[in-house]
């Protein structure tokens, strides 16, 4: 057997499925009124809301300040990071706690040759083989983005009982740990790192269909740890979601989707279209109601349409755009990402709705203007909950092919309006 790669580690690992993180634990300084020396924890609560809290107790008290500062503007000094604002909860009987005001909590920015981070919540992806140990396992993939060569490896006891416990409990938990080097071994300065790994993230939360954030970062040089840094993001509680990526088997799908998705997100325009896009389509398979669904899959749709319509393929003008029905402009997407609409996709539905209705974006527009404007004109016909699922999902499916079009993906998807078991996949159609 050829040489196979050791699996990349974290201490987080020893963390279980919605366990706070300890970032540090020591002592340090919270400037309020005064200057209170301190010896507690700072720590990543990753269930949502997330959060970087601390909890101490005071240790010293210094004298008055010159110009105090407010409870939800004090600052805390910590050996190794920044300075950061802070927000105190509570001050009372020798303890102080509260949480960190921005995002993040990081050390100054420097130069390194190998940046680690922590990935949470992402699907039990395929790979290619690895090893912890003396256990074998599928479970890297590796693409590149403008020099960097990225690496991400699922964690070692990624099995079935912890995806199970991942779902009984809605947990957050690290599931995956990636590394970043320059491809010529060059070393590289940390201050645009975060952007570069949220961009991974936002590529991850398409593939997922759900929120992925990072929980850590830390840079490394000459073998020596010069940076770290600690994120809150948002993470969306860990459940089944049917996805384009659910029954994908061969790993180098998933890794040019990562290296074209990052690309087109590093892109000015394209970039916050696509992870609002994102965003709604998250928003379409996780929310509580399918009617608050549709609006966003028409949301998404519409944005996709002008994406592609005016600013990729330059058939329209924005007047023409404009002027054009939401649903004339969302078939024109269809054709030119030749996504397949019209009767065959009727057959989820009753004979009155395939008279009445040509294809899935005409009831996608109907059933979206039955919610926002409703009149008894619009509700001459029965929509049963099935009926409004099916709806749904044509329209995501118009979403995932869209998004996977613009960014210039040519392999293999799970199609979502077909019977779908592990590893029966369609190549998108314009491939």
């Amino acid at each position: 057997m050829k040489n196979v790669s050791d699996a990349i580690l974290s201490p987080n690992l020893e963390y279980g499925i919605n366990e706070d993180i300890t970032v540090y634990d020591g002592r340090f300084c919270v400037y309020l009124d005064k200057k209170y020396r301190c010896n507690g924890k700072i720590f990543l609560k990753v269930s949502q809301p997330s959060a970087i809290c601390f909890k101490a107790r005071i240790v010293s008290v210094g004298k008055e300040n010159t110009e105090p500062l407010g409870y939800d503007d004090a600052i805390i000094e910590v050996h190794g990071y920044k300075l950061a604002s802070i927000t105190v909860k509570r001050i009372k009987d020798g303890f102080v706690e509260g949480y960190i005001n921005s995002d993040c909590i990081k050390s100054k920015n420097t130069y390194v040759s190998r940046l680690e981070f922590e990935l949470l919540n992402v699907d039990k992806i395929p790979g290619k083989l690895i090893k912890h140990k003396d256990k074998l396992y599928a479970g890297r993939i590796e693409f590149e983005i403008n020099g960097y060569v990225v690496t991400i490896d699922k964690r070692y006891d990624y099995r079935r009982e912890f995806y199970e416990e991942m779902i009984e409990k809605s947990g957050t938990a690290t599931t995956h740990i990636g590394t970043i080097k320059r491809k010529d071994g060059s070393v590289f300065k940390t201050n645009n790192m975060m952007g570069f790994i949220d961009r991974i993230c936002i590529a991850f939360s398409f593939a997922c269909g759900r929120h992925i954030s990072f929980s850590a970062m830390r840079g490394y040089r000459d073998g020596i740890e010069v940076y770290r840094a600690w994120n809150e993001g948002i993470v969306t509680p860990f459940k089944f979601l049917p996805t384009w990526t659910d029954t994908l088997t061969n790993y180098r799908n998933y890794e040019k989707y990562m290296e074209l998705m990052c690309r087109r997100l590093e892109d000015y325009y394209y970039g916050p279209t696509l992870k609002n896009v994102t965003d709604w389509y998250i928003d379409a398979l996780n929310n509580i109601t399918m009617d608050n669904d549709i609006i966003s899959v028409q949301i998404a749709l519409e944005s996709l349409s002008y994406v592609v319509l005016v600013e990729k393929a330059k058939i329209l003008t924005d007047s023409e755009f404009d002027r054009n029905s939401a649903s004339k402009n969302i078939r024109m997407l269809l054709d030119v990402c030749s996504i397949p609409y019209g009767k065959d996709e009727m057959n989820f539905f009753s004979g009155e709705i395939r008279e009445e209705f040509d294809d899935g974006v005409d009831l996608i527009n109907y059933y979206r203007n039955r919610i926002v404007h409703p009149s008894k004109r619009r509700n001459k016909f029965y929509i049963s909950a099935e009926d409004v699922w099916n709806i749904l999902s044509i329209g995501i499916s118009y979403i995932e092919l869209a998004v996977l079009y613009v960014i210039g993906y040519k392999g293999e998807y799970s199609n979502r309006l077909e019977d779908r078991s592990f590893g029966k996949v369609d190549v998108v159609p314009w491939a």
